[in-house]
Order: C-alpha cells, then structure tokens, then sequence
C-alpha cells in the first residue's frame, strides 16, 4: 500500500509534469520528473510500475455532473514524448460511492448531490479526477427570433418608378427587393437565380430588368421576374435605358447591347474594357465609363475613347443632356463633361463613390462608401445628413421628381432628398453582445452599427461613423467601450459615443473589462491592449496569431484564443501560452472558474480546461462555432454557423432546436431576467428564456 507520504508525492508529480503553465519543460524539471517517476514505484498497481509511463492523469480532472448523468473518463498514459502509452491496465474507485460511483471502465455516474474523488491506477502510477455532483441542473432555454433584419445581402442597383413609387433594390446571391410604394414594407421576390445581382432599371411598372453575373439578364412583366435570353455570358455590371425600346447593358471585356423591344443588338467596342456605367441622350449619342478612367462616346457608328482627368477608375453615370454629365468614382472624384471635356470638380469627400443620379441640373446626389451621400445644388458638392447608416452605398436611383432611393451593403435602403432621409430597410451583422448589470443589453456589428435594447424594442445608436465594431464591453452602462476594424475604439458615456486614440491601426476583434478601468482588447498580429482610466496601451504578446476572442474570470486569469488552435493566459505579470491538442482555429471562450474554462471554434471543435490541461470534448456538430457562455458549469451554450444553437449539461454538448439558419456569432446572459440573447447575420437576435 502506498503511503501517505507517495500519495503526496504523486500529486506532486501530477502538478509538476501537468502543469500548462510549464510550456517548455527546462533541462532541470526534467531531471526533477525523472528522480521522481524512479522513487515513486507503486507496488499495489496493476502490473507493478511502467517505467514508459512519465505522464500519468485523470481526463477530465474536474467535472460538475447533475444527479442521475453519467460521464466517461480517460486514464492518460502519456512516455517521455507525449505519446500515448498503450496496454496499460487501469483499475478505478471513488472515495464516496454514495456520490459517485465508477466503473472499471471509468464510467462515473453521479448518485447524488456532494463531492466525490474518482481515482485511477495504473503502471504503478495514480491520478485523481475532482468530481462535484449538483442535484438540480437548469433545463436548457428556448430560443425565439425577437428580431431579424429582411436580407444581409450587398445591393448593388436600385430603381424606382416615380409614378406609382414601385421600386426594386437588387443585389448579391439573385437577390431582388420590392416596395410597392418605394417605402417600407419590402419584400423579398423570387428570381429562380443565384446569380449575382449589379443592376437595375424599369421603362414603367410594368417592365423592367436587372442584369449581373454569368451574363444573366432578368424582365420584370410587372407580376413577376423571369430570366431572358442572354446575348453573352459575360459578367454584366449595368442595365439603364431610355424607354421600352432603347435599354443598355454594360460589362466586362468591353461588353456593350442594346434592346431594342424584341432583340439585343451588339454594340461593343472591341476593347478590353471593365464598363461600370451607361447612359445616353440616343441610339446615335452613348456614353460609357469604366476602370482606369475609361469615358467612351459612340456616335451610331464608332466608339471614340475621350480624354479625362486621370486613369482613376470610374463607376457611375448620369446627366441632363449631351452637355451636362456627371461621373464618379475612387476617392471622392467627380468630373463633369460640358458637351466640350472632361473637368474634375471638387466633392468634398476622400470616400469612394459608386452611384450618380439627379432631378435636375442643380439637384444631383451621388454615393459611396461608409453611408458618404453628398448633394451638387448647382453651385457646389455637399455632405448632406447621414441616414443613420454606415454602410457602403452601392445605388441611387429617383424615387420621385424631388426625393431618391439609395441602397447598399448589408440590405441597406434608405429614402430622403436635401437633408431629410430615413433608413427604410438594413440587416448588418451584429457581431458582438453585452449586458449592462441594469438589465440593459447592447450589440455592436458591421457599418459601425449599435443597437441598444430599450424595453422590448431594439434601437440603433447614434454613433460617430466607424468601421466594423467587432467587440462591445462595459463596466456599467454609463461606460461601454466598443472596437472594431482599423484601430476604431469607441466610448460610450451614457450619453454618447465618441473616438478613443488607438495604438494600433489594425484589426481590433474583441473586448473584456476585469473591473471599471482595467480591460483588455485583442486582435490581429498578435495585438494585445491594456484598457486603463488613462487609455489603451499595448502589451507584450507571447504570439503573432490573430486573437479571436478574449475573457477572463479576475484581472489575474485572463484568456485569449485564436489562429491554429492558440491559447494565451495572463497571470497578472504576463501572457503565456498554454499548449492544447487542436489546431483548428478557436472564436470564442468563457468559463466557471480556474478549472473549468470552454473554447470553441471551427469544425464545431470544442476544448476544455480542467485546471491540469486542455483536452477535446465530443462535440455533435462539424459546423464552426463561435461563442460560449453560460450560467454554471451545468448550463453552458455554444452558438454559430446555420443558426446551430448547442447546450452542455456538465456531462454531454447536445444540439437545440434553432429558429434560424443565419450565422450567429455571440451571445450574452442578462441577468436580471435570466434571459439569453443572441445575435448574428442579418441583424438577427434571439432571446432565450426557460420554460
């Protein structure tokens, strides 16, 4: 029988060769193990000592089990290397049977609430496993859509009839929305295609067409879409026309036709070139404009090339009359045409700029990216208010003799004229999620986007114009901090949100404060920023992998988790590494206490920390995963691709019925009611509550 001096010294052992924070055992520990492994034969286990087992331990080494589950563990038997030890004969036992019993296959069914100790020997080695037994386990919520945007779709072309207000947005994946009115309520419309959608343009409500790739062109009969014969198969980029019997269609490799009511005629100029835009004052009179600032005019004859202010490219197209054109493009360039050439004229903005449309010579709107709509009132180019959008603006199109619509990434359409305009439609992804101790619950996304939950209504933020924010944090709800692309950092006061100097101009991904004012932010490269009352500061980084995702249980035990199966730990003086047996990439991490701390990633990989190492658990999905949270070590959830919503009871991950098939990408407990929320693509949010 071992004495009780070999048992102390085998927890010793245990400890020392188990430990990840030992990442890379010195010269020294390996003696140490080596004198310890020698003195420590155990005459009672099975077969007496192995001495190719170094590593000998219990997997899972702690577990929390609701009364009547039962949990498989592993003997792990692990040489010098690391490699398994096979054929090594393990007896089990536990210490209170009437808690916990086990079989000698390692199968622990907890009996009752209490604690147990389930002990493993073998190869004249021995290892414990920590087992608490809870007699009640919360039941799993259940998930409901309490809100969701229409699409997530980029659009790319929108129309507009402006006698009967019948509109269309089109866009990615074969995507047409319709308003009958031009205004809210917006559908989707079947097409019967996946094909991306670039353009837009209608004779009257009762004819219209919409082209894109693979050279598909669609008719609208004014009940439905239907898919017509194509004259190419080249990407088309635009569809704009003069009436029923004079429509043109503009593309790649130089592609130009025109309708004439019964067939496409070919009207190419035999150039290689990308032509984003078309418009024309007739058959004998049209101009196209492209990449590297290709103006082209054809005369009913022949394609002439004009000369223009630079090679930048261009994307739009729209005038009054031969003499007076409008184009713009990268950067904020606007040139104007006077029916002689081609002048560059002052925007007022540096954003790229992809649509151009007007009522008349002195009220010209054009658009661009991060929600960028400036004016032209006859005199000069003006910002005019944003909508309350940041998202890239791809179109605009009249909606009547005095206002237009425009439309963008993200299922994004907004209505307006001058300086009044208003969001009719948008769908940016929610990306990240947290709830205030007040009951108060915020989410952060793409186009810069905050939403705020205001009693039962979710409510957009006023927030200056921001990249993607990526992560949202807060230490009350009065002091919130949000990150996101390009260094953004943003906080919130309880009043508004504002700009915080960056130290790093790159991607910041996500946010987790310890206290009032300390926090962390993690992101690409490796970057790890301190949050401190005076600033961000940066911190020394054990690893160069872009950090996904970023938690801690105290301001001394803090995880990080990324690229190739990475995890990072801080002890409070520095972050280490700790070595796990996945290297498929990790999104997310949340955990109970020191030993017992969850990762998720792709391939519905999941792994755990037990307080001695990371090991993989059985996951029953192959989908990524890309949020953990939970209430208790008996109450976890996983969320992610498809809308696949997965609980942990302490014992098994199963999967639950999910109201949606949209990537879901965080979720947060709000503990005032219990109730958890969860938001993804398509501005998607469930909200969990128990039965």
């Amino acid at each position: 029988m071992a004495t009780r001096r070999e048992s102390s010294r085998w927890s010793l052992h245990a400890r020392l060769v188990l430990n990840p924070g030992h990442v890379r055992q010195s010269a020294a520990l390996v003696a140490l193990v080596g004198f310890l492994v020698a003195c420590g034969d155990d005459p009672s286990g099975p077969g007496g000592r192995d001495r190719r087992v170094v590593t000998f331990g219990v997997v899972p080494a702690t577990a929390w089990m609701p009364a009547g589950k039962s949990l498989d563990m592993t003997a792990l038997a692990l040489d010098s290397a690391g490699r398994s030890v096979n054929g090594i004969a393990v007896s089990w036992s536990s210490n209170n049977s009437a808690v916990a019993s086990v079989t000698q296959a390692g199968r622990v069914t907890a009996v009752a609430a209490g604690e147990a100790r389930i002990s493993a020997a073998g190869a004249g080695l021995s290892a414990t496993s920590q087992v608490r037994v809870v007699a009640n386990s919360p039941a799993a919520v259940t998930f409901s859509i309490e809100q969701q945007g229409i699409t997530d779709v980029s659009l790319l072309g929108a129309w507009s009839d402006s006698t009967t207000g019948l509109s269309f947005a089109v866009g990615q994946n074969g995507v047409i929305l319709r308003s009958a009115t031009g205004a809210a309520p917006w559908t989707i419309v079947a097409t019967g295609t996946i094909e991306g959608l670039t353009g837009v343009w209608g004779a009257n409500a009762s004819l219209a067409f919409a082209v894109g790739t693979g050279g598909v062109v669609l008719r609208w009969d004014g009940s439905s879409w239907s898919r017509m014969t194509s004259p190419t198969t080249a990407t088309l980029l635009e569809v704009w026309g003069r009436s029923a019997t004079e429509v043109y269609v503009t593309g790649v490799d130089g592609t130009v036709y025109r309708w004439d009511g019964t067939r496409w005629i070919n009207m190419s100029p035999g150039r290689s070139w990308e032509l984003w835009g078309v418009w024309a004052t007739s058959p004998n009179d049209v101009f196209v404009v492209g990449n590297n600032g290709v103006i082209a005019r054809y005369d009913g004859t022949s394609w002439t090339q004009q000369a223009a202010p630079s090679a930048d490219p261009v994307f739009g197209i729209w005038g009054t009359s031969e003499r007076d054109l409008w184009v713009v493009g990268i950067n904020g360039l606007v040139w104007h045409y006077d029916g002689v050439s081609w002048k560059s004229v002052p925007s007022g903005t540096g954003k790229h700029l992809f649509g151009v449309w007007g009522t008349s010579t002195n009220d010209v709107y054009a658009v661009g990216n991060r929600g960028t709509i400036i004016r032209y009132d006859g005199v000069s180019w003006k910002s005019v208010p944003n909508p309350r959008t940041g998202e890239n603006l791809r179109a605009v199109a009249g909606r009547s003799p005095s206002s237009v619509i425009v439309a963008g990434w993200d299922g994004t359409v907004a209505l307006g004229a001058r300086d009044t305009w208003s969001v009719e439609i948008t769908g940016p992804a929610l990306i990240a999620t947290w709830a205030a101790s007040d009951g108060s619950v915020f989410a952060s996304g793409d186009a810069g986007t905050i939403m705020r939950r205001e009693g039962n209504t979710w409510r957009r933020m006023e927030v200056p114009p921001a990249h993607p924010l990526y992560g949202i944090y807060g230490s009350t709800a009065s002091r919130i901090v949000a990150v996101g692309d390009t260094g953004t950092i943003l906080r919130y006061d309880g009043s508004q949100w504002s700009f915080v100097p960056s130290p790093r101009n790159v991607l910041l991904r996500s946010i987790w404060f310890a206290g009032p004012d300390l926090g962390f932010v993690v992101g690409e490269f490796g970057t790890i920023l301190a949050a401190t009352a005076s600033g961000f500061g940066l911190m020394s980084s054990p690893t160069q992998v872009f950090y996904r995702h970023v938690w801690g249980l105290a301001p001394n035990d803090v995880y990080a988790v990324g690229d190739s199966g990475t995890v990072i730990r801080f002890d409070g003086g520095s972050w280490r590494t700790m070595p796990t047996p996945t290297r498929q990439l990790l999104r997310g991490v949340w955990g109970t206490a020191p030993n017992d701390v969850v990762a998720v990633g792709d391939s519905g990989t999941i792994v755990r920390y037990d307080g001695v190492r990371w090991y993989e658990m059985r996951s029953p999905t192959n989908k990524m995963l890309r949020a953990v949270l939970g209430s208790g070590p008996t109450d976890m959830y996983a969320v992610g691709e498809e809308g696949v919503l997965l609980h942990f009871d302490g014992v098994e991950w199963v999967i639950l019925p999910t109201p949606t098939d949209r990537l879901l990408l965080q979720l947060v407990l709000e503990r005032t009611t219990n109730a958890i929320y969860v938001v993804g693509t398509g501005t998607v949010i469930l909200r969990g509550v128990r039965g």
